[in-house]
């Protein structure tokens, strides 16, 4: 995929996020490194999703998050791929969720629609994240997060590497 630009902190470079449709969030070590802007949006396969799930599993910290605005549906966002290394941690693969989540707002975005493949993300931590199951009649695990009633409270500052609020 080609990239081109990138921002370190969503707020400061909102306007370029709100005209990208496609991006990746990247993670590391529990904080932002960036938010890219991509052309085009990935296309992953179950196949592969299955393959680098059992086989292809790198053994680093970082975690991305793939995303795009479908042509015609400014409302919502779609989360494409999930990539964690083995040694991601949980607050780096929440924290790039609530980026995720800060790049909705401000996109305006009033739902973020996905379907999960990996049995390791589990239904109680989508639930716990305000997700939903969604089209139960399609085979698979579809899920969406509805921002109809406001976004949550922006816990962004946790996660940007220069400032980060001591707990």
């Amino acid at each position: 995929m080609i990239s081109f630009a990138s921002v370190d902190d969503p707020i400061s470079g909102a306007e370029q996020i709100r005209r990208w449709r496609c991006g990746r969030i990247v993670m590391q070590d529990g904080a932002l490194v960036e938010v890219k802007h991509r052309l085009i949006c990935g296309s992953v396969s179950m196949a592969q999703v299955w393959w680098q799930a059992k086989y292809g599993r790198m053994n680093d910290n970082i975690c991305w998050l793939d995303y795009h605005q479908p042509i015609g549906m400014p409302q919502f966002l779609t989360l494409d791929y999930i990539r964690a290394g083995e040694r991601a941690g949980y607050k780096t693969f929440l924290g790039a969720i609530h980026v995720l989540n800060e790049i909705a707002r401000i996109r305006s975005a009033t739902a973020i629609v996905a379907h999960i493949s990996n049995s390791t993300i589990t239904d109680r931590f989508l639930q716990r994240q305000g997700w939903e199951r969604h089209l139960k009649q399609w085979s698979g695990r579809h899920w969406i997060r509805r921002f109809y009633d406001g976004y949550p409270e922006s816990v962004l500052q946790r996660y940007l590497p220069n400032r980060r609020q001591v707990a």
